[in-house]
């Protein structure tokens, strides 16, 4: 198996559904499962953000249009079916079916097309950025999709392949994904503080330069950050069993496992 990964940008006024990830950038969709065949398919879908903003997005969202094709058209002839899973302040799970399909601008259509079955796809959406992973078997012939997929883009989305390789953490898209398992107001948190400078060496922000920017009290920023950056060491060491770290190099940790 090969994965392709590219990305594809978006100018504001192509489609209106990125239109509005475009005028809420803090809002991530991470598709937790796609199933598609060339007669129709289904996807899960979880975004997270603020909740004006996914007001906004669900408002355009169900409209009768195709979400995921490259740009609206009439050619199309889909029928979608959406049905909100979960609905949080802060979170939204989507389920869309998809029926009666001749012909698609969308992905995973295109792909199917030119490369048959037996496909795997996983797809991120935030702000003008719609990135897809595609697990494809070896002796498929990904130029054929690469092509199909470049004329087919009209003005306005740029197109970036990012790798043509050997699986690589294929996995963690089946995992908790950073965007969307952790709650969005520790992701505001962690991600305010990276993009301040609080991570780096030396530090170029404090934790009152983050409150202050938040408008948050201090003790909730630090409780939202310490939730965040648990999650983040948790993920991170996800799968490698505890009793494989070696602590006899680490300052302060007898190699028992018990601080010292």
């Amino acid at each position: 198996m090969r994965e392709y990964v590219f990305l594809l940008k978006y100018d504001r006024g192509v489609h209106p559904i990125r239109d509005v990830f475009i005028d809420h950038p803090t809002v991530v969709a991470t598709a937790l499962d796609i199933s598609t065949a060339l007669d129709g398919g289904w996807r899960i879908e979880h975004l997270s953000g603020p909740e004006d903003a996914l007001n906004a997005i669900e408002s355009v969202y169900f409209n009768e249009q195709c979400n995921d094709c490259l740009y609206p058209t009439s050619n199309c002839d889909t029928v979608f079916e959406y049905q909100v899973l979960e609905h949080e302040p802060t979170a939204r799970t989507i389920y869309r079916f998809e029926t009666d399909q001749s012909y698609c601008h969308a992905i995973s259509y295109l792909a199917l097309k030119t490369l048959g079955n037996g496909l795997v796809f996983d797809a991120v959406q935030r702000g003008p950025f719609y990135e897809w992973r595609l697990l494809v078997p070896t002796e498929k012939n990904i130029e054929v999709f690469h092509e199909v997929l470049r004329e087919d883009i009209p003005d306005g989305i740029s197109l970036e392949v990012r790798r043509v390789s050997a699986p690589e953490h294929w996995l963690h898209t089946r995992r908790p994904q950073w965007e969307t398992d952790l709650p969005y107001k520790q992701r505001e948190a962690l991600e305010t503080a990276m993009v301040m400078g609080y991570y780096d060496y030396p530090r170029e922000a404090t934790l009152k330069d983050i409150a202050i920017e938040l408008d948050l009290p201090l003790t909730t920023l630090r409780y939202r950050l310490r939730r965040a950056e648990a999650w983040a060491t948790t993920t991170a060491l996800k799968g490698i069993p505890p009793n494989t770290i070696d602590t006899s190099e680490m300052v302060g940790f007898p190699t028992n496992g018990k601080r010292s």
